[in-house]
């Protein structure tokens, strides 16, 4: 896992016991009784009612998220991930992959991606990545992971990203438009905080399905984080 910090400032059950009250009117007399009177008490305490679990709403599909998959799928998956980090890269290409093609390609399971960038680079990446269209955003993101070693550690990783970004349909005003774009990298970094300070991600990638932090190291340990979710 890769952990840095950010690189700009920013019931028990209750049982209770019936007793029950014998007596004698005053103007009456008890019965001789020959043997004891019992009476049987029913303990068992009633069933409860499931409590329902309560998600944490920065983990639930938000306005302007942009969803791979169907939108009423009964999982969700979040993804904190920097586009610069190793391993985020690994379950991109490794893991990811075969869990679209079993859960999110068959309507189980939807996915969504936050930002997460542990660097300068990173938050690069990020600006580019949200000013593609949305048809094209989940394959830009695929393109930045597949080819990471390339562009993160190129001489000048704008110039690598904006060929990227080129082949994902934006023009070299769009380009630049797109990193000094003030308002979205503000967003940006305010998801990053958001995912640190109220979510307790400190590292990438960090996984969630349905709320539940998943452990996401190979495709059969995140595929029983999500069979778990059903």
């Amino acid at each position: 896992m890769v952990s840095r910090r950010l690189f700009l400032p920013l019931a028990a059950t209750a049982v209770v016991g019936a007793g029950a009250l014998f007596y004698t009117r005053p103007w009456e007399k008890a019965a001789p009784s020959s043997a004891p009177s019992s009476v049987a008490v029913d303990s068992a305490p009633p069933p409860k009612a499931p409590t329902p679990t309560v998600v944490n709403p920065l983990l639930l599909a938000r306005d302007g998220d942009r969803v791979l998959g169907k939108a009423d799928a009964p999982i969700t998956i979040i993804e904190y991930a920097s586009f610069t980090c190793s391993h985020c890269a690994t379950f991109a290409t490794k893991v990811l992959p075969q869990i679209k093609k079993d859960w999110v390609e068959t309507g189980k399971a939807k996915l969504i991606y936050r930002d997460f960038p542990l660097d300068r680079v990173a938050y690069d990446a990020s600006l580019l990545s949200r000013a593609v269209a949305a048809e094209r955003y989940f394959a830009f993101i695929d393109a930045l992971f597949s080819q990471q070693e390339k562009w993160a550690t190129a001489a000048d990783p704008r110039v690598a990203l904006s060929q990227l970004a080129r082949l994902a349909g934006l023009g070299s005003v769009e380009i630049e438009a797109a990193f000094n774009n003030k308002a979205v990298g503000d967003a940006i970094l305010a998801e990053r905080l958001d995912g640190a300070e109220k979510l307790g991600v400190d590292s990438t990638p960090t996984l969630f399905v349905n709320g539940v932090k998943a452990d996401h190291g190979s495709v059969e340990s995140f595929a029983k984080a999500l069979t778990a979710a059903v």
